[in-house]
């Protein structure tokens, strides 16, 4: 088993691990403080591709926790930060809301809806049919593909709501091709990239979330001590009858102090 008291850097998801919806999670905040306290980093790391960061930075705040713009990494940044080191001055067909085409600006990529060099899917809440089938066209034409994450759905309220994987099977039955790369948990181009992002090897990151297939296998993935936190998704059975196993299971992320001590 990988050691927790190597662990320099903490990668936190965020819904369903730090708070759920509005609210904290009991002890959460004072325990990402003690261990800012104690010299540790902090990241905070989401799939979700229909905000900012700067967006997550304010929602923490208001929240409670003071957040600093080096601790917040989207599968948004991520993409962008790809398309620079590969396709650099390519024009970009992207699906996505208003808040990804604006951090796709702020990294200087050009988006246009005429003659792309590559396609981009995020997490579009703002969708229309008509994108939607033009970006197919654009897929079947074999232009370079991209999903900033691999979520079938997005936790809400009262019903989940389709994400980006619902949408790479639909586009995957239409025309026959699922993307070329994908950015986000669990796969292994997000955790190649922290790790360049905060200049530490693997053995000395840790990835604390509530979901088994995306947090902790990314975890795994990528060569990270990997905790599972039960105050989300998983519950003690689904984690038993899983072929995911992290090396720590908590019951929150305030846990994670006595560990190191």
């Amino acid at each position: 088993m990988k050691n927790i008291k190597d662990v320099e850097l903490f990668v936190f998801d965020l819904d369903g691990t730090v708070y759920i919806g509005d609210n904290e999670i009991d002890g959460s905040f004072a325990a990402i403080n003690e261990l800012r306290k104690m010299g540790k980093r902090i990241c905070f790391f989401t799939n979700n591709s229909s905000r900012m960061h700067t967006d997550y930075i304010a929602r923490l705040n208001k929240l409670g926790l003071r957040t600093y713009s080096d601790e917040i990494y989207t599968s948004g940044q991520v993409t962008c930060e790809y398309i620079l080191d590969n396709y650099r001055g390519a024009r970009v067909f992207l699906l996505g809301n208003e808040r990804l085409k604006s951090e796709f600006e702020l990294y200087g990529i050009e988006l246009v809806d005429e003659d792309p060099d590559v396609c981009v899917i995020g997490f579009d809440t703002s969708l229309t049919y008509d994108r939607l089938y033009k970006f197919c066209g654009y897929v079947n034409s074999g232009l370079p593909y991209i999903a900033t994450h691999p979520d079938y759905f997005c936790p809400a309220p009262n019903c989940p709501m389709p994400d980006i994987g619902s949408l790479i099977e639909a586009i995957r039955l239409t025309v026959g091709r699922t993307p070329d790369i994908i950015m986000g948990k669990p796969h292994k181009t997000a955790g190649e990239r922290l790790a360049k992002k905060y200049n530490l090897p693997p053995k000395k990151i840790a990835m604390v979330g509530d979901r088994l297939y995306t947090d902790v296998a990314f975890g795994k993935n990528c060569g990270f001590v990997s905790i599972l936190v039960l105050s989300g998704e998983t519950t003690e059975d689904m984690l038993a009858k899983s072929k995911i196993k992290p090396d720590y299971t908590l019951n929150k992320v305030k846990e994670i102090i006595p560990l190191i001590k």
